[in-house]
Formats: structure tokens, C-alpha cells, sequence
């Protein structure tokens, strides 16, 4: 079987944090502070594509951050040299995330012009109280405009993002949001709980008594409600925050559920290639000298080879996440071991987990049930 990887590419530039991103982003850049990136980031890419020359890029995801805030005419570049650098399978997939008041009809010619075949809107939410309560920078009519442009402009592989659980947040408030994006029926959507990470105003908010967290009963309301409702709109809920439209599936995120190789170039970014899982330099100055000097600007800290062990327990754990679940004669395939000999030690609890409902076997594949998916993580950690 052919070789293929996956390459994410981050962008770690935003108009405005939001209060609830805890991901590495940064919004106090200037214009020449984001040319000197984007120049160590296409060193990087440069360098990478020596390495994995003969080996079939197949997903190309462009994430952030924020990608779209930048000048069409910078993707266009990133895109020209990973052409130029990599050998990129003719169907692939390549992505790019985008908030909404960021789009433009230009913009969105261009990245069509530069390869750019699918799209991952961050709405989050069509109420503009809650996106006020997040801090979002668009409002519910940029966003729908963002995406019937978007789709003015050929795009017919759109995702996109919806957050539950935010603090005040009512479940008509989320009814709305899940109608109105069967009403616009993209082909993917992402759809998650609000996580409250350290560092960020939600958790210092938190901390302070000054916001409240939605209770764990109509977060999980919402959750299932949502669910059902894109189940009975023709979605596979393929995967535990995800639903596609057949054939829809993010390719790209797949490799990160189904121990797919992947690069990851840009600020703190992840890789899995080679055996190897290992980050970039999160810190900008030092990336970019890293960059200049010709060197891949890894963090050498957080270089890991994985064991066997290792390899099982993030296949089961990742596995877990999608509606397939773990295939056992896979996992003998790639181990070449049964399941049930290499973790004997937890069959009884697996047993449990069947018997209360919580996990479904057909045989052939070991999967969360719905009601499992609740306490998914309690679950999942049992392979780790």
C-alpha cells in the first residue's frame, strides 16, 4: 500500500482572542512580525519537503488561529510552495479554516484558485448573544453570509463549527443554532462542549465567581438533541464531535483517529511521522531563529518514540472516539496480537461496559454506544 501523509499548516494569527480559546494563537502580531513567520514557515515547509520526497501528501489542512484573516495572496504563496515542495495526491483534500467576518467573495476566489477544495467555518453559534458571551468578532448575519458566498464561489465541501455548554447559554438557543445549520446543510459539522481552559478570561471568569458553567445534564441535552436531529437529517455521526454527510468525512482529522502519519508545520504544531511524535517551538521568536538557521524548528523536549504499548492504547483510544469503533482483526493486523491477549487485563471491564450499555460488539468491532459516549473519557482512558 502506498505510503501517504497528512501536512497541517498553522497560522497562528487572530483579529481578537476569543474568551474561551486556550489553543495557541496570537493576536498581538504586527504586519512585519507576521511576513517574518510566514517566511520561517515556508523554510519549514521547504525543509520537511526534502524529507518526504516520494511519499503522497494526501490531506493538506491550513488551521489557526486564524487563516483567513491573513491576504489571499499569502495562502496562495503557503499553497505554491507545498505544491512545489511536496508531492500532493491529485484528490486531495485541503482545507482551511475561516471565521466569517474575515471572508470575502475575493478571497474566496483566490483560495479556490490556489487549491484550497474545502472549508471549515468557525460559527460556533447562530444566536448573537452567545456569540457576545464568546467574544466572537462576526455576528449570525456575517456568518451566513460568509457561507452562501462561499458557496457563490463553487465551494461544495464546507464544515462547520458549533459550540454547546457556554455559560448562560439556554437550550432554545442552541435549538436555533441546530435548525439553523440544517437549514444551510453543509456537508460536514463539528459540533462540541464548551472545555474551560486555564489561562483564558472564561477561566479566570470561572475562578471568580463571575460566570457559571451549563450543568452536565443540559449539556448532554444538548449534545444528544443535536445528535439525533443531523441522524434524522441524513448526517453519519461518525465520530463523537463530528457529523458528515456521506463521503463527507474529514479525511485529514481521520489520520489523527486511525494512527495515519501526519506533519505538523508552524507555531507548536504536532507531528506524528516516523515513528515519532514530537511539537514545534510554541514560542515565535524562537521558531522563526530556528527557521533562519535552517534547522526544523521542533521542541527536542517533546520528541517521543512510540513503544508498542503506546501504539495499541492511542489506536484504542482514538478508535473509540469514531462510531466504528476498534476493529479487532485490524488491530491484529497492525499488532499482531488479538485484542483480547493484549489487554486481558481489562476484559472483564469491557465486559461490564457491554452489559451495562455502555459499549456494543458485534464480533468484529468493540464501540462506545450513545450512552457511552457520555462517559467516553472514563472509558478510553482504560487503554492509556
Amino acid at each position: 500500500m502506498e505510503q501517504t501523509l497528512g501536512l497541517y499548516i498553522h497560522i497562528p494569527f487572530c483579529e481578537r482572542k476569543c474568551k474561551y480559546c486556550g489553543f495557541l494563537s496570537l493576536d498581538n502580531v504586527n504586519e512585519p512580525g507576521r511576513k517574518k513567520y510566514i517566511s520561517a514557515l515556508e523554510k519549514e515547509l521547504a525543509m520537511y519537503g526534502e524529507r518526504c520526497s516520494g511519499i503522497s501528501v494526501d490531506t493538506v489542512f491550513l488551521g489557526g488561529g486564524t487563516p483567513s484573516l491573513l491576504d489571499a495572496s499569502v495562502i496562495d504563496a503557503v499553497m505554491s510552495l507545498v505544491r512545489g515542495s511536496f508531492n500532493i495526491a491529485q484528490d486531495a483534500e485541503v482545507s482551511l479554516e475561516a471565521n466569517p467576518n474575515s471572508l470575502t467573495e475575493e478571497k474566496l476566489k483566490k483560495y479556490a484558485d490556489a487549491g484550497i477544495n474545502r472549508l471549515s467555518i468557525g460559527v460556533q453559534s447562530f444566536s448573537d448573544d452567545v456569540l457576545r458571551t464568546l467574544g466572537r468578532v462576526h455576528d449570525v448575519k456575517s456568518a451566513v453570509s460568509a457561507y452562501e458566498t462561499a458557496r457563490k464561489c463553487g465551494f461544495s465541501n464546507i464544515n462547520i463549527d458549533l459550540m454547546s455548554g457556554i455559560p448562560a447559554q439556554t437550550f432554545a438557543q442552541w435549538k436555533q443554532t441546530v435548525d439553523e445549520v440544517l437549514r444551510l446543510r453543509p456537508e460536514h459539522i463539528s459540533f462540541y462542549s464548551l472545555q474551560l481552559e486555564e489561562g483564558t478570561p472564561f477561566y479566570e471568569s470561572y475562578k471568580n465567581g463571575d460566570i457559571d458553567l451549563v450543568d452536565d445534564a443540559l449539556d448532554r441535552e444538548m449534545y444528544h438533541y443535536a445528535a439525533d436531529a443531523f441522524r434524522e437529517e441524513g448526517y453519519r455521526h461518525y465520530e463523537i464531535s463530528n457529523a458528515a454527510l456521506p463521503g463527507r468525512e474529514c479525511r485529514h482529522n481521520m489520520k489523527y483517529w486511525s494512527l495515519g502519519e501526519y506533519i505538523g508545520a508552524g507555531l507548536g504544531a504536532s507531528s506524528y511521522f516516523e515513528g515519532r511524535r514530537y511539537t514545534d517551538l510554541a514560542s515565535i521568536e524562537e521558531y522563526i531563529s530556528a527557521a533562519e538557521n535552517g534547522q526544523i524548528p521542533l521542541d527536542g523536549s517533546t520528541v517521543h518514540e512510540d513503544t508498542e504499548s503506546d501504539s495499541m492504547g492511542i489506536y484504542c483510544f482514538t478508535s473509540l472516539r469514531t462510531s466504528k469503533g476498534i476493529d479487532l482483526l485490524e488491530f491484529e493486523k497492525l499488532f499482531g496480537k488479538s485484542f483480547y491477549k493484549a489487554y486481558g487485563q481489562i476484559i472483564g471491564k469491557i465486559g461490564g461496559y457491554i452489559a451495562d450499555g455502555y459499549m456494543s460488539s458485534d464480533g468484529r468491532f468493540l464501540s462506545l454506544t450513545e450512552k457511552g459516549i457520555d462517559c467516553s473519557n472514563d472509558i478510553m482512558s482504560e487503554f492509556v
